[in-house]
């Protein structure tokens, strides 16, 4: 098999002597989406754009290498630029929605999802699903609990999620009284879908369901200890959308005997049916196991006494994700533009004036740390050692606070209760809400948000400030 780079390698010295071969130009757009570099196709389809102005395939590159990039608003000009076709309007007004969504427009992004929706229910029935969950994610960016029932679609967009679906047990229909039935719950999606989303498990307890759960073997003895109330069965991820659950996983569901099936994603739409309830919609619940939180008590003893009078700040700056080149660019990029790179967490905890008042802890398993490098000074780790989520757990609940990139520590540190900071980008996920430093999902959260993708120095302030309050 030719090697994917040569043959990008290949593809540019063609282009380089036909700089004006659109054919060529092509080419090697098509050699970087082999290697999920996407991102990248921005200059070439410019290129090609200048050749040749209303090509719409390089239009959409260009749209879509925009996005990748964090740059919507450019991605909206380019969405509204495009030539209309009748038989696509559905799939242009999609695109143009998520493009308008992440600007933060989310008014004018309603109104353009909901049209797109009544376009493809007569004319592109296909969209229907990606519609309504990117619809869904809307209303949750607007704070609106009732997009839950929407974003439960993104379970039948096989591209967006993997899940189980247990074969003779009926799912869960999202009107059905849950008293008294037998659920089994499973898991999908990442760790800090995961931490927040099993929040509204005490929903479904508290309308008379018992719960079976299965979670992600790094997560089962946090998951047990957290919720004393459920059976909680480690399994492997599901591998892509509606998998049969995993022969190890039969015996123990046919013991339950479940009479309805619910994913991670079914959970919060019970809630959202509910009266509102005082506080936050996603309420703190996690606690570490007993002997991992005896065993961090005696390291933040240690580490107290190293450091006297300062607070201790547990830290976690890269996903790791930005690291792995076979996976899609939308992952790829997504986790770049989360993470903060190691001289901006540098201006952020070496100051003296930070320095003096506080000692910071990396919060990162030490697989990733390798990738995430370290910072200069004026930090620990854990030296019990991080294996799984309930280190990170019994770690945290030791520390005064935590900074934390939208991660799935920054989910674990909101559903502790731990004093949660969180750095974002121009766009950060719904459950980080989109103006201001809260969210309305949850209640002991700051959120530092960049008015400029990619710059990082007025938000490494905002934290200084932060700090010195907590």
């Amino acid at each position: 098999m030719r090697d994917p780079e040569q043959h990008l390698r290949d593809a540019i010295a063609a282009c380089q002597q036909r700089p004006h071969c659109v054919e060529k130009i092509n080419a090697v757009c098509e050699a970087l989406s082999a290697l999920h570099r996407n991102e990248e196709m921005l200059p070439w389809a410019e290129q090609a754009l200048a050749i040749s102005p209303q090509d719409v395939a390089f239009l959409v590159r260009r749209a879509d290498a925009l996005y990748l990039l964090g740059r919507y608003r450019e991605c909206v000009d380019v969405w509204n630029s495009l030539p209309v076709e009748p038989n696509r309007l559905a799939l242009r007004l999609l695109r143009l929605g998520m493009s308008t969504m992440m600007t933060g427009d989310l008014l004018q992004a309603l109104s353009l999802l909901d049209t797109a929706r009544q376009r493809a229910l007569t004319h592109e029935p296909t969209l229907i699903t990606a519609i309504e969950f990117t619809l869904g994610e809307a209303m949750l960016k607007a704070g609106r609990a009732d997009g839950f029932p929407l974003w439960l679609m993104r379970n039948a967009v096989p591209h967006l999620t993997a899940c189980y679906c247990p074969q003779g047990i009926p799912t869960w229909n999202g009107t059905d009284d849950v008293r008294g039935k037998r659920v089994l719950v499973t898991h999908q999606l990442g760790f800090g879908d995961n931490f927040l989303l099993l929040a509204c498990v005490q929903t479904w307890l508290e309308a008379g369901a018992k719960i079976v759960l299965t979670c992600n073997a790094d997560l089962l003895p946090l998951m047990r200890a957290s919720l004393p109330q459920c059976d909680v069965i480690g399994a492997v991820n599901p591998s892509h959308s509606n998998a049969p659950l995993p022969a190890a996983l039969q015996a123990q569901v046919e013991h339950f005997n479940p009479d309805l099936h619910a994913t991670l994603l079914h959970l919060p739409v019970l809630q959202s049916q509910q009266p509102p309830r005082r506080g936050p919609f996603f309420t703190p619940y996690i606690q570490p196991p007993a002997l991992n939180a005896q065993v961090a008590e005696a390291w933040a003893q240690h580490l107290r006494a190293q450091h006297p009078g300062k607070k201790l700040v547990g830290i976690f700056w890269d996903c790791v994700q930005r690291h792995w080149s076979t996976v899609s660019a939308v992952v790829r990029c997504w986790a770049k533009r989360r993470s903060l790179p190691l001289d901006c967490v540098n201006d952020l905890i070496l100051p003296p004036a930070v320095s003096d008042a506080i000692h910071f802890v990396a919060l990162h398993h030490p697989a990733a740390a390798a990738l995430a490098g370290m910072p200069a000074g004026n930090i620990s780790v854990y030296t019990p050692g991080i294996r799984d989520f309930s280190d990170t757990a019994a770690c945290m609940a030791q520390l005064d606070a935590v900074i934390a990139v939208d991660s799935g520590i920054a989910n674990l540190a909101a559903m502790m209760g731990v004093k949660t900071c969180v750095p974002t980008h121009t766009a950060g996920d719904w459950r980080w809400g989109s103006a201001g430093t809260s969210t309305p999902w949850l209640h002991n959260v700051t959120v530092f948000r960049q008015t400029q993708e990619g710059e990082w120095g007025a938000v490494v302030s905002d934290i200084h400030a932060w700090l010195q309050e907590i």
